[in-house]
This record gives C-alpha cells, sequence and structure tokens, in this order.
C-alpha cells in the first residue's frame, strides 16, 4: 500500500515539475503581455510599499524588490497553470 502511494507521489511531483516547465516556457515566450503586465504591478508594489512604509528606497532597493515580486508572480502563475493542467486532465482539485 505505501508502495502505491510513492510511486503515485513520483508521479504527481513529476507531472507537476512537467508543468511548471511547461507554464514557464508559455510565460516566457507566448505570454509577454501577461509578463509585462507582472513587471507593472510589481512597480505599483513597489510604489505602494514605500508609501506604507513611509520609507524611501534608493534605485537598486526599488529594482530589488521589484524582481523579488515578479519572481513570487511569475512562480505563483507557473503554478497556477500546472494546477490547473492536472485539475483538467484528471477531472480533480488538486490542494498543495
Amino acid at each position: 500500500m505505501d508502495s502505491i502511494k510513492e510511486c503515485k507521489s513520483e508521479e504527481f511531483e513529476r507531472t507537476i515539475k512537467e508543468y511548471l516547465k511547461q507554464g514557464k516556457e508559455k510565460l516566457e515566450k507566448d505570454l509577454t503581455g501577461t509578463r509585462e503586465a507582472i513587471k507593472l504591478i510589481a512597480m505599483d508594489k513597489t510604489r505602494d510599499f514605500i508609501k506604507t512604509m513611509d520609507k524611501g528606497l534608493d534605485q537598486s532597493e526599488r529594482d530589488f524588490l521589484s524582481s523579488l515580486i515578479i519572481s513570487g508572480m511569475f512562480q505563483s502563475f507557473c503554478y497556477g497553470y500546472g494546477i490547473g493542467k492536472i485539475e483538467g486532465k484528471t477531472n480533480n482539485r488538486v490542494f498543495l
């Protein structure tokens, strides 16, 4: 019974990794508008952070904060893409 669970777990991990890779490729090649929108949102969130914290950041700090936000949003997109593909394939909801 445990070996069946491990096999299913390994299969799920392989599948989600493949779909994450596909999501990343799609974001890099096909969805340039989405990428640009994410960058604009990150710049807005950086400005909001500066206003909320009432703290000035120099250009390199603003760029770093924006890149952190962009990275997180890219990862979220890829996971959403992968989970959506798994749910569509299995017709079951996926909870991580």
